[in-house]
């Protein structure tokens, strides 16, 4: 349990949680399963209101009985469909993947580009999705923002509370060094899933509620 009275930076503060973080989770590792690149990139966009479990249940069929990105095409729609069904959005979401793989291979030879704004550009990728795509398959040293990471960071006070999960990203990445985001990332994702939940969050259970704005609010 962090204890502390005196009034902090955000630096200050980040560097607490940083170490009680890698106390609570001193190893991770991505929650999508995926072999490719744009194995990866289809899990991304699939995972977009729905469960990692369910996703990792969904490709797991999907990448048994579509190995090849050349598999996703319009011939294929329903069974591409039909694999993913249960991921939510599914018609939406097949609409996706269909398009994606036509322009990976069509513009880039079939490789996921290394590049945050052409990434950006594929049908059902938007900022955060391409920053997980970089971070996870390329290492790349993004802090991408879901809604845990998101409400972990604002509740604790490490940024300003009118960012956006954009905003969010970008100021978390002035704060954090390079080498520890992408494990970084993972620990707020998980401790937001366990303990500091959108609802009924178990505030006994954390250890920055010394730190942390939205606990001294509720007093």
């Amino acid at each position: 349990m962090i204890r502390t009275g005196i009034s902090m930076t955000a630096i200050e503060k980040a560097s607490l949680i940083k170490d009680e973080l890698e106390r609570r989770y001193p190893n991770t590792s991505t929650f999508l399963k995926f072999k490719t690149d744009w194995q990866l990139l289809f899990a991304v966009v699939l995972s977009a209101q729905a469960t990692d479990k369910s996703v990792n249940l969904a490709t797991e069929k999907l990448f048994s009985i579509l190995p090849e990105l050349s598999d996703y095409t319009e011939e294929n729609r329903d069974v591409i469909k039909s694999c993913i069904k249960n991921v939510g959005l599914s018609n939406t979401k097949t609409e996706y993947l269909i398009q994606e793989a036509r322009i990976l291979l069509e513009e880039y030879g079939g490789v996921v580009p290394r590049d945050r704004e052409k990434l950006q550009k594929l049908p059902g990728v938007g900022f955060k999705s391409s920053g997980v795509v970089l971070a996870e398959y390329y290492g790349d040293p993004y802090i991408p923002v879901d809604t845990h990471v998101y409400r972990v960071t604002h509740r604790l006070g490490i940024v300003k509370d009118s960012l956006d999960p954009k905003g969010t990203e970008l100021q978390l990445e002035k704060i954090f060094k390079v080498e520890s985001r992408i494990h970084l990332h993972r620990q707020l994702i998980l401790f937001g899933r366990e303990v500091c939940h959108a609802r009924n969050e178990e505030c006994s259970l954390c250890p920055f509620t010394s730190i942390c704005k939205y606990h001294s609010k509720k007093k």
